[in-house]
């Protein structure tokens, strides 16, 4: 383990820290939202506030740590201190510095961490902000971007924390002034509960005039402008004389209007700094003009408040029955000075807010923009599998027809008719499961699987591909009878997409080599191919959503998201995926799974998608289908006329197919989700609460196909839920499996 280094600047470093005063105060829930808004935003499972004593980092907030100290040599944030940089590191076990750190080793188990030095006074680095994962992970530059930003933020929470000392030391310095401690303690005390809204101005505004028992009174924020300041009245005493005068004391209370006249009593002081103190205001040389009704002033005082050498504000007062002088000014310096210190508050909780809610609508936006990306693509796909529905169904009853057989030249057409609307429906399937996976919503079965039957299964399912593209198939002899931990369909589908490109891309007679190879505690799988391989400068963007590396340019088909898809999927199943390839001679895919810890006494097989034989059945059953759309109804009628035992009527609306139900009972509901008037929800709830009607089975056949249609539908009571384009064997299943046992004709 390498220990960190020490800064050449440790001595004034740790005066800094120090100075801050917050080393071993309590939690804070300031610091803690902060570091909760962290874990949210990159979805780690720990954030922390580290700051780096000269033997400890002590944590001020520490989400999902149940520790609040470590020593410094074994601090990743002490590192980040030594180079006072930002410190990345997404893969502890891949970086020499870390590997055998005992947090490493053993918990919480760092695999990866991203700190960026805190520097809230002097530009002293005292700790970080820091973000800590389980997992190895990418950190992108925008990531960085954004942990800068609530870096920031933190930085001024510590200031905040500063401020908060100093506004405590100046109250003990305020003791001897009893009148003077009275007003402001609250101020001191109670200052969260001022910063909202004008609360904090009124407060001061209310507590000056009380304090020097003047008639009016105003406090402002000075703003800079490119050729003078301008003052922004947060409060002052109404001295309205008239409805327009009204007028303008709302305008000035709202803050829609700034001062900006340097040649008047306010302006000496917002403008320039001065203090004006006059107990004659209307014969002294620098007043302005007072319009006809005004309110008589007798005297006045205008002082300006500085954060060191900066002007902030200004406060002024009219008409006090104490005598303005030097004393009077002297007296109201901690009031002035407390006054800058809650200016200062005010404005970096202001900012801090503002950053807050911009990082809250960008995530607000986010999450809109992924909900309207769902619902297009479920949108889109319910519009594009509803014509598949009629391309895929008709031509598999073209070419099972019995009554008037096809001929070859038929068969191959009608074939290729289908072959490609297939092709196209797994596009559609392919955009939706990358859609899924982005919004985080594919669900995953994680079970102890035998790798041969999987790989098996997959080179079963694309043999006539292999052997039509005329590639031999070559499997190295498995060593074990190997388990993993993962799940079986999605394992299957990175396997066709892996053997799928390995085909598509390979040369002319080549071949493919499928080995499987143990490393620790996972299990490594890889497939090889004789192809033309990737080009060296290319290879970067081989997992980019919709990138084909130029392929879309030659006759090859695809939609560039196999492998995006791809390598998501090993992730999620806690696995790793890379690549090989040599231009010229070919390139070798691989990913790992976890190791299952206990073999299966018998291998998971997957599913028999062969319906079973059936006996022929005496009775005849009534199926009602309502459907809208034209061409499924012909589609339907064509697919049961192969059913003696079934009688099909069809309605184009849940209103018809209702009454219809009341009249004569069906055996069996087919019904789509999107119908003229009631849709089929809305159908069947109708049905559901009928006496007469709720025990009919109720099948949805719908274009509605992404994962929560099917959970949503079956919750609602559907029985089955089938989508189009229709699959011809399933909806055969289905049928036997809700009435009593039915053939096909034919042999």
């Amino acid at each position: 383990m390498q220990a960190p280094d020490t800064p050449q600047n440790e001595t004034q470093r740790l005066a800094a820290l120090h100075a801050l005063q917050v080393l071993d105060t309590p939690l804070d829930k300031a610091f803690e939202r902060m570091t909760q808004l962290a874990r949210d935003l990159f979805d780690v499972p720990i954030a922390l506030v580290s700051l780096v004593d000269e033997e400890r980092q002590w944590f001020k907030s520490h989400q999902g740590l149940g520790i609040c100290e470590t020593a410094r040599e074994l601090s990743f944030c002490a590192h980040a201190i030594a180079i006072d940089a930002p410190l990345i590191i997404e893969d502890t076990l891949h970086d020499e510095r870390f590997i055998d750190n005992p947090l490493v080793e053993g918990l919480p188990r760092i695999r990866f961490y991203a700190g960026y030095p805190l520097r809230p006074t002097d530009g002293m680095a005292i700790g970080t902000l820091c973000l800590i994962d389980r997992q190895p992970r990418d950190f992108s530059p925008r990531d960085l971007k954004l942990l800068e930003s609530l870096a920031g933020q933190v930085e001024e929470l510590l200031r905040q924390h500063k401020l908060q000392m100093q506004l405590t030391d100046t109250a003990h310095r305020m003791q001897k002034e009893q009148n003077l401690l009275k007003v402001l303690h609250q101020g001191i005390t109670d200052y969260q509960a001022l910063m909202s809204g004008k609360r904090l101005w009124t407060f001061l505004m209310e507590a000056l005039r009380e304090l020097t028992d003047s008639d009016y009174a105003l406090i402002g924020e000075v703003m800079p402008t490119s050729t003078t300041n301008a003052l922004k009245i947060h409060a002052i005493t109404d001295l309205s004389w008239s409805e327009d005068s009204r007028l303008l004391m709302e305008r000035l209370r709202s803050g829609d209007m700034t001062l900006t006249n340097p040649k008047s009593l306010l302006g000496r002081v917002f403008a320039y700094g001065e203090v004006i103190m006059t107990n004659d205001v209307y014969s002294h040389v620098k007043r302005g003009g007072f319009p006809p009704g005004h309110p008589v002033l007798h005297n006045y005082l205008g002082v300006p408040i500085f954060s060191g050498e900066r002007l902030i504000g200004m406060f002024a007062i009219a008409n006090s029955k104490q005598p303005l002088n030097q004393a009077l000014l002297d007296w109201l310096q901690p009031f002035t000075d407390t006054c800058a210190l809650l200016i200062n508050l005010y404005s970096q909780m202001a900012e801090r807010e503002q950053v807050t809610q911009d990082l809250a609508n960008a995530r607000d936006q986010a999450e809109i923009a992924n909900q309207a990306k769902s619902e297009f693509l479920s949108s889109m796909s319910h519009e594009l599998r509803t014509p598949l529905n009629a391309i895929i169904g008709f031509s598999q009853l073209l070419a099972k027809a019995r009554r008037d057989p096809l001929s070859d030249k038929q068969h191959r057409q009608v074939a290729q008719i289908e072959k490609s609307g297939q092709h196209l429906l797994s596009l559609i399937n392919e955009v939706l499961d990358l859609a899924k996976i982005e919004a985080g919503h594919l669900s995953l079965s994680l079970e102890a699987m035998s790798v041969t039957t999987v790989i098996d299964d997959a080179c079963s399912t694309l043999e006539a591909n292999i052997e039509a593209a005329g590639i031999t198939l070559m499997r190295a002899p498995f060593p074990a009878p190997w388990q993993i931990t993962a799940d079986y369909t999605r394992t299957k589908q990175v396997l066709l997409n892996l053997i799928s490109n390995a085909i598509k891309y390979n040369s002319h007679q080549g071949t493919i080599t499928i080995s499987v190879s143990s490393q620790a505690d996972e299990l490594c799988i890889s497939v090889a191919d004789s192809g033309k391989g990737i080009a060296a400068e290319r290879q970067h963007e081989l997992f980019e959503p919709f990138n084909r590396l130029g392929a879309e340019h030659d006759a090859s088909e695809g939609t560039g998201i196999g492998l995006a898809i791809t390598r998501e999927l090993i992730g999620r199943m806690q696995g790793r995926i890379g690549f090989e390839s040599v231009p010229g001679e070919g390139s070798t895919f691989w990913f790992t799974l976890p190791l299952a810890e206990n073999d299966l006494s018998q291998s998971a097989q997957p599913a028999n998608t062969h319906a079973e034989s059936v006996s022929v059945s005496e009775r005849t059953f009534q199926l009602l289908y309502i459907e809208d759309n034209p061409t499924n109804q012909r589609l339907m009628e064509d697919i049961i006329e192969d059913y003696p035992h079934i009688e099909l009527q069809t309605v184009v609306s849940a209103e018809q197919g209702l009454e219809i139900m009341r009249h004569s009972t069906p055996d069996l509901i087919l019904m789509d989700i999107h119908l003229p008037g009631m849709n089929g929800y809305q159908a069947l709830a109708e049905i559901q609460k009928t006496p007469t009607l709720k025990h009919i089975k109720v099948i949805a056949l719908s274009a509605n196909a992404m994962e929560r249609d099917l959970r949503y539908g079956l919750a609602a009571g559907f029985v089955d839920y089938l989508t189009k384009p229709i699959n011809i064997d399933k909806l055969s299943r289905s049928l036997q499996q809700f009435l009593q046992p039915v053939v096909r004709k034919g042999p």
